[in-house]
């Protein structure tokens, strides 16, 4: 798999699964082995093949983290940085985001506690006795190589949709838009204090300010599907 931006965030994690199996998951990925992906709600159910045999095994990773109530937040980001949306159109990770979610702690950048969740949570159908089988991990390489060629994509991981975001993303551009227009009329009430909540030179200048506090994502550590 190409180590672009994000993919060079996630090797920490895939340094700690087993060598043999990473390597075989690549090899997996690269033969199409993984046939089928989808979204439960809670994480992705996928069917990977067995290398050289018509066998698959039924695969599901957890979500990272349940970032869905967060969507219109992460909109309004990608409202403030049209440089943002505009890269991820283009097919390529702006590197300021990429800092910008590593900065926050964004789990769509794996955190210290994503291994752990993956180990904890994955299941898949083969015999195994590592959670982190090259089945699981062929279905997160794939996942990885989604977000690397379509960065929105990574929100998947965090239980956010692209299409969701990018209309979101439409209505926050249009709110901020029709608040600088209200104040350049004049007619200030919550157009000024829109405008002041989202001041872009102080939003832009200091990525350890987060103009809309923390960001508490959801997780349960008991979901399995």
């Amino acid at each position: 798999m190409k180590r672009g931006p994000y993919a060079s965030r996630w090797e920490p994690v895939l340094s700690e699964a087993a060598p043999t199996h990473l390597r075989a998951a690549t090899r997996l990925v690269t033969s199409g082995a993984v046939r089928w992906k989808a979204w439960d709600g809670n994480g992705w159910k996928a069917v990977v093949e067995r290398s050289g045999t018509r066998r698959a095994f039924d695969v599901w990773l957890p979500k990272l983290a349940d970032y869905a109530p967060h969507a219109r937040d992460v909109a309004r980001w990608l409202a403030m940085r049209p440089d943002w949306l505009a890269a991820h159109h283009a097919g390529e990770w702006d590197e300021s985001f990429l800092d910008f979610l590593c900065a926050h702690q964004v789990e769509v950048v794996p955190t210290r506690e994503t291994l752990a969740r993956l180990r904890a949570l994955s299941t898949c159908t083969c015999e195994e006795t590592d959670p982190l089988c090259p089945h699981v991990l062929a279905v997160l390489l794939v996942l990885i190589g989604e977000a690397e060629r379509s960065p929105l994509a990574a929100f998947r991981m965090v239980g956010i949709e692209v299409e969701r975001l990018l209309d979101l993303a439409q209505e926050e551009t249009a709110a901020i838009a029709g608040a600088t227009g209200a104040s350049r009329r004049g007619d200030l009430g919550e157009a000024s204090g829109a405008l002041g909540a989202w001041n872009p030179e102080v939003w832009c200048r200091d990525v350890e300010v987060r103009p809309l506090g923390k960001m508490r994502p959801i997780t349960n550590p008991g979901i399995r599907p």
